[in-house]
């Protein structure tokens, strides 16, 4: 059997790589590349965005900073503060902003709907989030439902109104958590 030089130029100058690396030079070589920011300095809406879980941490790497710094400037461009963010913060700033401004109860969100026909279901929030269902489009059904009465008819105890359908779109099918279908309803 023949040995093989563990490097094709056994002169050359190699570098250590991380493999070779103790934990305690790996740290050193990530904190010197990754600078560092302080949660306790970001604003309190983008404090309210970061994860629950920082596993202990103070401080988070200053891109994660950068990025949810400028996502809570869209998220105050909507209206929204740390008070309110929290129950909308998986939407889009938009379409979270179009559903709160009518004051639509975020609980909501978690109704199942089929938007599209023939397959299963999916939490109203996962139809907005993957673009399957505009947050213009889902305050319709929700209204058209029953789900959310419009403030307008609440304060004056009238019926719902029911709001001019979308000129995008035709009303596609829904099912809401307490809604039956069809044939259920003939087999009693």
């Amino acid at each position: 059997m023949v040995d093989m030089p563990a490097h094709l130029d056994p002169d050359a100058r190699r570098d250590r790589s991380t493999a070779d690396a103790s934990p305690g030079e790996i740290s050193r070589r990530r904190t010197q590349r990754t600078r560092w920011y302080p949660v306790d300095q970001l604003s309190p809406l983008a404090r309210a965005l970061l994860s629950d879980d920082l596993g202990g941490r103070d401080v988070v790497p200053q891109h994660v900073a950068d990025r949810v710094n400028a996502e809570a400037d869209q998220w105050a461009s909507h209206g929204f503060t740390e008070q309110t963010v929290r129950p909308w913060r998986d939407l889009p700033p938009a379409a979270a902003g179009h559903l709160a401004g009518r004051q639509v109860d975020p609980r909501v969100l978690d109704l199942p709907v089929a938007v599209v026909a023939g397959t299963p279901p999916v939490p109203l929030r996962i139809a907005i989030v993957t673009g399957r269902l505009p947050a213009e489009r889902a305050y319709e059904l929700l209204v058209l439902t029953g789900e959310h009465q419009p403030a307008e008819s609440r304060a004056s105890n009238l019926p719902p109104t029911t709001p001019e359908p979308s000129r995008a779109r035709p009303v596609t099918p829904v099912l809401f958590s307490h809604a039956q279908p069809d044939d259920a309803a003939g087999r009693s």
